[in-house]
């Protein structure tokens, strides 16, 4: 494909998850600038491009995808940004210097194995709102449920879809990669999760159910109220261990 062949990114407004999602997105405008992780696959950058015609000043994509496509956005709008990498990866995450009002996350969270590092280092990055959108597991017998799906046995039960689809690789036990579903997170798994990286929820939307009823399309959009000092992630010493250490 040429480059006169290619085309700029473009989301298709008419399809309706694309429109549940864009809603979502305005729920957290207006803002300065944005930062979107993974935006690449099949959108191409699609929902970084809106940030800024939302009027975000400058809108950055982390993803480890780069295609044709997104380049010939990025030279049609100087203010879209591009960092190549794993948004997981802590070492990568702390060489990125710049903070955001919001974060965005549409579809990615179920992928990602070290999960609570990686909401975390995306959280970092964020200063005011965090825009989420994602498949969820039904409310569980307990709250705060979180399902391993790789070689999970219940396939009729969390399977999302009627049939098998190359779209929705759940269940091998081998492959725990960004290529597969890994989570099935509830709603109050992930807002307290959120909770204690100092988000708050303002604004939620349930779209509709997928073909197995146990899950659901969600939508939020969580603010910071403030840092959590005692978050996992700052690792001073307990004094209330080891008392002899501090005599």
């Amino acid at each position: 494909m040429t480059t006169q062949e290619r085309r700029l990114t473009v989301l298709d407004e008419n399809d309706s998850f694309v429109q549940f999602k864009l809603d979502i997105l305005k729920r957290a405008m207006p803002a300065r600038d944005a930062v979107v992780f993974g935006d690449m696959y099949i959108v191409e950058g699609g929902y970084t491009k809106k940030c800024l015609d939302y009027g975000c000043e400058r809108a950055l994509l982390i993803d480890t995808l780069e295609t044709p496509n997104w380049l010939d956005t990025r030279k049609a709008h100087p203010t879209l940004n591009f960092y190549k990498g794993d948004f997981s990866d802590t070492l990568f995450m702390q060489s990125i210097a710049e903070r955001y009002e919001i974060g965005i996350v549409f579809d990615i969270l179920l992928h990602q194995a070290p999960l609570l590092n990686t909401i975390h280092l995306m959280l970092e990055k964020v200063e005011g709102r965090f825009v989420i959108a994602q498949p969820m597991l039904r409310e569980q017998g307990f709250a705060n449920t979180l399902v391993y799906l790789p070689g999970n046995p219940d396939v009729t039960e969390l399977y999302p879809l009627v049939s098998q689809s190359d779209d929705y690789r759940v269940f091998d036990v081998h492959q725990v990669n960004q290529s597969h579903w890994l989570w099935g997170m509830t709603r109050s798994f992930l807002l307290n999760v959120l909770k204690g990286e100092g988000f708050e929820l303002t604004y939620e939307q349930e779209f509709r159910d997928l073909p197995n009823p146990n899950w659901y399309w969600w939508g939020a959009v969580v603010e910071r109220k403030a840092r959590n000092p005692t978050h996992w992630s700052n690792r001073a010493t307990t004094r209330d261990l080891y008392l002899d250490a501090f005599i």
